[in-house]
């Protein structure tokens, strides 16, 4: 009787080798999931409406002459940490289930396959909402502005100065 590779593959690996190779699939998932959110999910706008005129005066947005500096301002935008937790709890809470309700292997790799699933429309979701939060943002005038601050995906961190200053 020969033996073939696969069977000989198959022979030696450990009860539930299968349970290990989609949990190692969702752990890297999850990983590069987050690193792609890390990376590239990141936007900002800045801007100085107004300026100086020839005399050394300021103006404001509208080139009307001014006796305070007008507001500068920048607006930066990156993915909130409950998005990393949520993919975190993802991966926890897939893995808890699997140790309880998994009667099968087909059972797990379902669950792991779900799971997977869930953190890419999480990433994709957090790509496009983030896109669209940073595209809405309009700023005319540093002392009223308006952007759609959408909650659990993408966080700001705005800044505000009057002209000349850094900061």
């Amino acid at each position: 009787m020969t033996i073939t590779r696969d069977e000989a593959r198959t022979a030696g690996l450990l009860p539930g080798a299968a349970i290990i190779v989609g949990i190692r699939s969702l752990l890297v998932w999850a990983i590069v999931a987050a690193a792609m959110i890390a990376l590239f999910l990141h936007g900002s706008m800045s801007g100085c409406p107004g300026g100086i005129d020839a005399s050394g005066g300021f103006i404001d947005s509208a080139g009307a002459p001014t006796d305070t500096a007008p507001l500068c301002g920048s607006i930066t935008m990156t993915a909130n940490p409950l998005v990393y937790t949520a993919i975190a709890l993802i991966v926890v809470l897939t893995l808890t289930r699997i140790l309880r309700r998994a009667d099968t292997v087909d059972d797990a790799l379902r669950m792991t396959r779900t799971a997977r699933i869930a953190i890419l429309v999480l990433t994709i979701v957090t790509f496009v909402v983030g896109y669209v939060a940073i595209m809405t943002v309009r700023v005319t005038d540093w002392s009223d502005f308006s952007l759609l601050y959408p909650f659990p995906f993408v966080t700001y961190d705005i800044s505000t100065h009057p002209m000349g200053v850094n900061g």
